[in-house]
């Protein structure tokens, strides 16, 4: 192929929503993959009028769920971008979240996926709201040329689903660039350990299964609930119905900051994140590459990130299922030691950097060749 990859990165100048993981992943994330492959290039927009527009929509849109008003989904699926920008930067496609409805006949590459089903509805989505989203994305699946998927686990689901567009789902893991894999020698810390350390890094506790966690810890027999230490971190925003027990084996740490997170990350043994509902959950390669046995939900994406419970356990979130979970890797350090170990090897065969940015060059590289 002679033609370099250049890809025109949808995303907003600025976003007020500071924690908009999706903004930020578009914006700041992605160009980083040149440093991964050289021969890929990024430009960013810096529209004023569409910044200043995509700001009021989302806060029209977050003021609307407050007062029980909701978007369709096909306006929340799709959005504008910038057809001057877009010429200027003679790129020859586009990577985006929202799909653009004026992108003309550039190539769009769109990181979407209808969320876990069964998850959705868990969580009280009903049927209808999930067979209008089906509806609404079925037409721009088909148009896209591509559609990337975090998990090929969701790339299989909507192949099933819309068997029409079936050659646009690809499988493309999280670009994380920050996250480096520890060394072996890290692994040891499992060995005669004492405290086991365990680690809760969430925040939206309440959804991420904190208060189960809390209930299961506190109900292990003292025997082993002496042998271990509990780390909370979490922000606790929508959390407010949380009991925060003051224990001597519970700490709370609140908002600290990602150095100190990591830092407790290469420290502790086991990390729990048993959510009601988790899309995803970058914090799992955190705790993957720093070796430590993973208890997480038993839901779709995480099945597969934690390859099906040989990099981990699939639980339900149920403070019984955890607390059976956490006594058995308390007390057996040779399958805390092999969980810890298979995670922290997946990580770095599969979700890696330099793994997700060469699977991001063949699919951009796909497009032009196509």
């Amino acid at each position: 192929m002679t033609t370099r990859p250049k890809v025109f990165l949808d995303a907003v100048y600025w976003d007020v929503r500071s924690r908009n993981m999706d903004w930020r992943y578009v914006r700041y994330t992605m160009p980083l993959l040149a440093n991964f492959e050289p021969d890929l290039q990024f430009v960013t927009p810096r529209s004023a009028a569409l910044t200043l527009a995509g700001n009021f929509e989302a806060i029209a849109v977050a003021l609307g769920r407050r007062i029980g008003i909701h978007q369709s989904m096909s306006s929340l699926a799709t959005g504008h971008l910038s057809r001057a920008e877009l010429q200027r930067s003679q790129a020859n496609l586009i990577y985006t979240r929202t799909y653009p409805l004026n992108a003309g006949d550039i190539p769009i590459v769109w990181s979407n996926a209808i969320v876990d089903p069964a998850m959705q509805l868990s969580y009280g989505v009903t049927p209808a709201v999930l067979q209008q989203e089906i509806a609404a994305k079925s037409p721009l699946f088909q148009r896209c040329a591509h559609v990337c998927m975090y998990t090929q686990a969701e790339v299989y689901r909507h192949i099933a689903t819309f068997p029409d567009a079936a050659d646009r789902f690809v499988h493309t893991p999280m670009f994380a660039p920050h996250i480096h894999a520890c060394t072996s020698a890290t692994l040891e810390k499992h060995r005669n350990a004492d405290p086991v350390r365990i680690l809760f890094v969430g925040n939206h506790a309440l959804r991420k299964g904190l208060q189960q966690l809390l209930e299961a810890f506190l109900n292990l027999p003292a025997s082993i609930q002496s042998r271990a230490l509990l780390t909370v971190i979490s922000n606790f925003d929508r959390s407010r119905h949380i009991n925060l027990p003051t224990h001597d084996r519970i700490r709370i740490l609140r908002g600290a900051p990602s150095a100190q997170v990591m830092q407790q990350m290469a420290e502790s043994h086991i990390f729990v994140n048993v959510a009601h509902f988790e899309s995803y959950g970058l914090v799992f390669h955190e705790a993957m590459s720093q070796g430590l046995a993973i208890l997480g939900p038993q839901w779709e994406v995480q099945r597969e990130l934690l390859d099906n419970g040989n990099a981990g356990l699939n639980l339900p979130c149920e403070t019984s299922a955890i607390g059976a979970a956490l006594e058995r890797l308390i007390v057996d350090e040779e399958e805390r030691y092999r969980m810890a170990h298979a995670a922290w090897q997946r990580f770095q065969i599969h979700l890696a950097a330099p793994v997700s940015a060469a699977k991001y060059h063949e699919v951009f590289c796909s497009v032009l060749e196509s």
